[in-house]
């Protein structure tokens, strides 16, 4: 993994050596000044964002199959999508047979997450409920105790939502189905068999000091989520993702 992490970086190089000439041209984020994206890299992911030209069509050709050759690694071009802001399908097309790659559109995903989505809609957040139902799909066959479906639900269930809850604020309609799925599961039930609840949800999520198991409460789990961003907004201020915050909206009173 370390010797991919430095060929990795040699991508980055090749890419601030572009931007330095002048061969490729990434996106200002806002008029007025120098914040400017280029490529954005995570282990074997990465994302490269431009203007809509035919010099950054053919830089990025460029510079991946020279990567290619000092690297001795393979780009998929294949499974890579090129993806447009109001750009035409048109010019889409003419593109990417340039690029060898596929035409994307929005939402696409990236690092588990859809990008691109509105999280207010239900469908945005089909791809965590088909996770959850795959999950409990491999549990039907097996006899559970109420300790049992006790300790998968705190420690696999409710630990699945956790990575699309720490970017967006879930619609009501969604914690209401992820915890109806919940609390079918621990009663013994499922999407066509209901079980008698013997002790209402709000009891079954107090803390066991008062009475209850301790499951989390997903809304309130969401808000905490949410909260960190606020806080790292105080101290994470050297940050790419605040810098282009602090472009696009600007800063006052140093907040």
């Amino acid at each position: 993994m370390y010797l991919f992490l430095l060929a990795a970086e040699g991508f980055n190089v090749l890419m601030s050596s572009l931007l330095e000439d002048g061969l490729f041209h990434g996106y200002q984020v806002w008029r007025g000044n120098d914040m400017c994206l280029s490529h954005l890299q995570f282990a074997d992911d990465t994302l490269i964002i431009g203007d809509k030209s035919w010099s950054n069509v053919l830089s990025m050709r460029v510079v991946l199959m020279i990567f290619e050759q000092l690297s001795s690694l393979k780009v998929n071009f294949h499974k890579s999508l090129l993806t447009g802001v109001n750009v035409s399908e048109s010019w889409l097309s003419e593109s990417v047979l340039v690029l060898n790659c596929r035409v994307g559109a929005f939402p696409f995903v990236c690092l588990g997450l859809p990008i691109g989505g509105d999280p207010r809609k239900l469908d945005f957040w089909k791809p965590l409920l088909n996770s959850i139902h795959s999950r409990l799909s491999n549990w039907k066959r097996k006899l559970l105790s109420f300790g049992g479906r006790l300790i998968l639900l705190k420690s696999v269930l409710s630990s699945l939502p956790v990575y699309f809850l720490s970017f967006f604020k879930a619609p009501t309609g969604i914690i209401s189905s992820i915890e109806s799925i919940f609390f079918k599961k621990y009663w013994g039930g499922g999407e066509d068999i209901r079980k008698i609840a013997w002790v209402d949800w709000n009891s079954v999520c107090l803390p066991k000091e008062e009475g209850g198991l301790g499951v989390r409460r997903l809304r309130e789990f969401n808000v905490a989520l949410l909260g960190k961003w606020c806080w790292r907004m105080l101290v994470d201020k050297e940050g790419l993702w605040y810098r282009v915050l602090k472009a696009r909206y600007g800063e006052v009173g140093g907040g």
